[in-house]
């Protein structure tokens, strides 16, 4: 059994039992899908093999690695004039 990660500063994200908040909204999404397709157990194993993936992406990598990532594939577009457009790979002075 792995120990459960404490935060030691005011800017880690926040925990909840035993789960960080990203984990969390994985883990209601996934019963709420659950429920409405009435396959709650599937749904809950999915759920801890998702966070067991996302997990291995994150432990090693720096905070908001999976926001930058979700930018980068073009999840998290934005009308904003400060935030460049994600499809666009190469800028040409």
């Amino acid at each position: 059994m792995e120990p459960t990660k404490i935060p030691r500063f005011i800017d880690d994200p926040p925990i909840l039992l035993i789960w960080t908040a990203h984990d969390l909204v994985i883990v209601v999404a996934m019963m709420l899908l659950g429920i409405f397709i009435d396959h709650l157990l599937y749904c809950l194993i999915a759920s801890y093999f998702v966070i067991k993936f996302i997990r291995r992406f994150t432990d090693n990598r720096p905070n908001g690695f999976l926001v930058h990532a979700a930018y980068w594939v073009g999840l998290l577009p934005t009308n904003a004039i400060s935030v460049p457009n994600p499809y666009i790979r190469k800028y040409y002075q």
